[in-house]
């Protein structure tokens, strides 16, 4: 018994020991396990974020990359008109005859586009499959000679020539979140630009160089790589591929920094997304007032650049006598000056939603809009009153790109910042109708206008349309996004 009990208070105090020996251990020996749990799990962090990133930026170049090559194959027949006229005997009438219809395909195909991707899922698929056929439908036409044949492929063009600009519509949506997608969308814009500048030297140079035929040829054969590329190295959204949403990698993100800035920053969450009420996505769509007043601003957007790009050099050239060639150059200027205006206005917007976060996100991307309309009145105003020397008039038309290409580019982007994630692409196809409609209709009446009333009816009209267009979306000048409406009102519920 006495050994018993030895034994026992032996193994008592060892354990005491024990006991007191941990309690007295440094906090940071105790720590040392969950330590390591946090660095694995801020590794991994990382991963994630890097993934996230480059996965994007992948993406986001072959947007830019594909959307540009879109613009080969739409644009590549008016480069090689010409040549075509020389070498088949086409007269001007069978050349315009060739390019009618494209504009209503196009423009049914944008919507369409928008639908299917929306419910396949893919936008990347539609992209893809869409350039490689307009890749191969230019090949088509530089194997033909007759106008009925030509006329035939170029409609199907139009038809698959609407892929590019809805697929990317809602990978934008998928990919960047709303506190800096302005950015990122008015750079991806900037494609229209790249592929603008880059067809007339591509098509009309091997066009020159070689024949009509090597100027559709090139194109298509560009179209066909690119868009296989893109089909293989594009992704459609971060969850696919196993990574967070946008909006929860930026909360994430801006989390982290405004722990560094000692803030308290806060990203909408993309759960909000999952409580949205179950309503039929038309009607969702066809409710929203904000969309309604977005369509009217692209309709006078459109109605009034096309106005001015069919009617400036001819009212240079009339008015002042210049040579054809010379007016051409003094309105150049367009096209630069809407480079800038498409970049700029996605970066103010963004600073604005940034700067105020508890306004409608939308709202403030509108009164940019609005800004914009107004300074394409103003460019408009100079161009008609201002001396007819060639730098004014070059620089009035840069003014005018300018103010143009802002709303050119806010405008869908907004739009579907209103709808949820899964009607975006179907939201951009509908606000492509009255824009193509604006084009489309600008033409005849203009025309009557200037033989009517002359330049002295022309430029007052254009002054007051672009008033109008920032007149439209007035009722939206406090809008909030999406995901900020579905936000208020789940605190409103709570409350």
């Amino acid at each position: 018994r006495l050994v018993a009990s030895s034994v026992a208070a032996t193994l008592g105090a060892v354990a005491g020991a024990s006991r007191r020996l941990a309690a007295a251990a440094p906090p940071k020996q105790r720590r040392t396990g969950c330590s390591a749990a946090a660095a694995v799990a801020a590794a991994a962090g990382d991963d994630i974020s890097s993934k996230f990133q480059r996965t994007r930026i992948v993406t986001f170049a072959g947007m830019v990359l594909g959307y540009a090559v879109y613009y080969f194959t739409r644009l590549s027949f008016t480069y090689v008109g010409l040549a075509m006229r020389q070498d088949l005997g086409l007269s001007m009438v069978q050349l315009g005859a060739i390019s009618s219809l494209f504009p209503l395909a196009y423009m049914n195909s944008k919507f369409l586009s928008g639908v299917l991707s929306d419910m396949l899922g893919s936008p990347v698929l539609i992209f893809s499959l869409g350039l490689i056929l307009t890749g191969f439908l230019n090949i088509a036409f530089s194997t033909v000679s007759t106008v009925p044949m030509f006329t035939f492929i170029w409609v199907l063009n139009g038809l698959f020539q609407g892929c590019g600009a809805t697929p990317c519509n809602k990978m934008l949506v998928n990919w960047f979140p709303a506190q800096s997608r302005g950015k990122w969308w008015s750079s991806w814009n900037a494609s229209h630009n790249i592929g603008g500048f880059l067809i007339p030297l591509l098509a009309g140079g091997l066009a020159a160089r070689y024949s009509w035929r090597a100027g559709m040829l090139g194109p298509g054969i560009i179209a066909v790589g690119t868009g296989i590329l893109a089909l293989f190295t594009m992704k459609d959204s971060p969850e696919k591929v196993g990574l967070p949403s946008a909006e929860d990698w930026a909360a994430d993100h801006l989390g982290l920094a405004s722990k560094r800035d000692g803030g308290q920053k806060e990203a909408e969450p993309a759960e909000i997304e999952q409580d949205e009420p179950k309503e039929a996505m038309w009607k969702t769509l066809f409710k929203n007032k904000f969309l309604w007043c977005m369509a009217a601003m692209h309709f006078f957007i459109y109605f009034i650049r096309q106005g001015v790009l069919n009617w400036a050099h001819f009212y240079i050239m009339d008015e002042f006598g210049v040579p054809a060639m010379e007016a051409t150059a003094r309105v150049s200027g367009f096209e630069l000056g809407g480079l800038l205006g498409c970049i700029v206005s996605g970066q103010v917007s963004d600073w604005l939603i940034n700067r105020f976060p508890e306004r409608g996100a939308a709202g403030l991307r509108t009164q940019v809009m609005i800004a914009y309309s107004l300074v394409a009145s103003a460019a408009v105003f100079c161009l008609w009153v201002l001396p007819p020397i060639a730098f004014f008039q070059w620089v009035s038309m840069a003014a005018f790109g300018f103010a143009i290409y802002g709303p050119q580019t806010l405008i869908t982007m907004t739009g579907v910042e209103t709808v949820p994630r899964k009607a975006a692409a179907t939201a951009g196809g509908l606000l492509a109708y009255p824009a193509q409609l604006g084009s489309m209709c600008a033409g005849l009446p203009f025309a009557l206008l200037v033989q009517e009333y002359g330049w002295s009816g022309f430029f007052p009209t254009l002054v007051v349309l672009s008033l109008v267009s920032a007149a439209v979306v007035v009722p939206g000048w406090n809008a909030p996004s999406y995901l900020q409406a579905r936000r208020r009102a789940a605190a409103k519920a709570k409350a």
